[in-house]
């Protein structure tokens, strides 16, 4: 268990070697709610700002832009000047219920135990402990904290905080792993409504303001494919990964140091293709201080800021859309998506990811676990092949299939493990390719 370490404290205490540090907090500046440091002060792996939702709707970002993190370094190295999602909209099939632009800053319940003490919108829950509308599966508010939670894997820190706009609710995560990947988790939700129970899709874009190693100008992106570089952007445009199994993926390095990050999409982000109302998967945008969200007039995300502005040593901001279709009669479905965003040339224990068993398959362990009732597992494969994940319970019967389609190599994918209606208990996930097969287990408490 692992508890906050307040800053006047510091001085006098000496840190455990695995804690989080929150010192600045405030739950009223509109500049950030903490300052992170985490596992430790004096030798931190990722040191950044956080800003809870309900801080954000102000000034150029009326609508707000989410749990917001700025001034992110890896290791003493930068990484991001500013992360959030400034646009979030939705749109129903015909003869539903049209389309709505959604805000990002009202902040609602959920269950995180161990608030800091003075400070009500921070809490440091037991790692696995935290619970949304997502994992209930029940459509509202459960729990009775609002603000912004961390959970300390050891490996991982995740940070959690719960939205809602109208019927809607929204479950935004960042993950920040110690070998430096970060996923951006963004869950969609929703309370019982007439709307709700109709098929619609959610869409949410993050906009990634990368100033590696401080140098923004040096900053340039790549479309790539595998290790083949397909297109450098030296103007702005708007991108898409084109089909399921094409393989894009786009690069943001500096070109001095040659660090930066492999923005690889999620399996469950392909599942919903680019069209007329999402627009693109991917904007390369030249930073203007006036453009922190789109040029806004309607539902739909408005693309006009990008213009074919050259690129050519200047700051540039890289747009990334997720979408997810919720099927109709299911009010109270959670859809989970977000990239992969993979460290590249960092001198640390590993560089892309973490290293491929011999086997040709990583399996992680599910976060959270145990859980209650829901727990995602992530995998990757090291060739691309068609894989299938399946749940099986203690006896060996086949309870579920979670994934059954193309893994792309050395991409992780990740498979949400729905316990609802399930005994309490231990079950395996049972991951099986062309070429590999593994296992893990997880346990179901109740």
């Amino acid at each position: 268990m692992r508890r906050l370490i307040l800053c006047a404290a510091l001085a006098a205490l000496a840190l455990p070697a695995s804690a989080q540090v929150l010192t600045n907090m405030s739950c009223s500046s509109t500049e950030a709610t903490a300052h992170v440091q985490w596992p430790s002060a004096d030798n931190p792996i990722w040191e950044f700002d956080i800003i809870r939702p309900g801080q954000t709707g102000v000034g150029a970002t009326p609508n707000g832009t989410g749990l917001e993190i700025r001034n992110v370094y890896y290791r003493g190295r930068k990484v991001f000047s500013r992360a959030n999602t400034p646009v979030l909209n939705v749109e129903y099939d015909a003869g539903g219920c049209g389309c709505y632009r959604d805000w990002s800053d009202s902040q609602v319940n959920f269950v995180a135990g161990n608030p800091v003490p003075g400070q009500s919108c921070l809490a440091l829950p037991d790692a696995g402990t935290v619970s949304s509308t997502c994992d209930t599966g029940t459509g509202g508010t459960p729990g009775s904290f609002s603000g912004v939670s961390f959970e300390d894997y050891g490996t991982e820190l995740v940070a959690t905080s719960h939205m809602s706009a109208g019927w809607y609710r929204y479950l935004m995560k960042w993950h920040f792993y110690d070998d430096g990947r970060i996923w951006p988790e963004y869950s969609f939700a929703a309370n019982s409504a007439t709307c709700t129970e109709r098929a619609h899709r959610h869409h949410v874009y993050w906009r990634f303001d990368f100033d590696l190693e401080g140098t923004p100008t040096n900053d340039v992106v790549t479309e790539r494919v595998g290790e083949t570089v397909t297109q450098t952007f030296t103007a702005e445009a708007g991108r898409t990964w084109e089909n399921a199994t094409s393989g894009v993926y786009w690069s943001v390095r500096d070109s001095d140091a040659n660090v930066g990050y492999n923005i690889v999409p999620s399996s469950a982000d392909l599942l919903l293709p680019v069209d007329n109302f999402s627009k693109v998967d991917a904007l390369v945008l030249r930073y203007r201080a006036t453009e922190l969200t789109d040029a806004g007039g309607g539902c739909a995300i408005n693309t006009s800021q990008n213009n074919a502005e050259s690129l050519t040593d200047q700051d540039v901001v890289f747009w990334y859309r997720a979408g997810a279709l919720h099927t109709g009669g299911n009010p109270f479905e959670c859809d989970i998506v977000g990239p992969t965003l993979n460290p590249v040339g960092y001198n640390t224990v590993q560089t892309e990811a973490p290293p491929m068993a011999a086997a040709g398959i990583e399996i992680a362990s599910a976060v959270p676990n145990p859980f209650t009732p829901a727990t995602t597992v992530r995998f990757r494969v090291a060739e691309a092949q068609t894989v299938r994940v399946e749940l099986y319970d203690a006896l060996g019967r086949q309870v579920a299939t979670l994934f059954d389609g193309h893994a792309q190599a050395d991409r992780y994918e990740t498979v949400r493990v729905d316990g609802t209606g399930l005994p309490s208990g231990t079950y395996v996930v049972r991951v099986t390719g062309e070429r590999v097969q593994g296992t893990t287990r997880i346990t179901l408490q109740r």
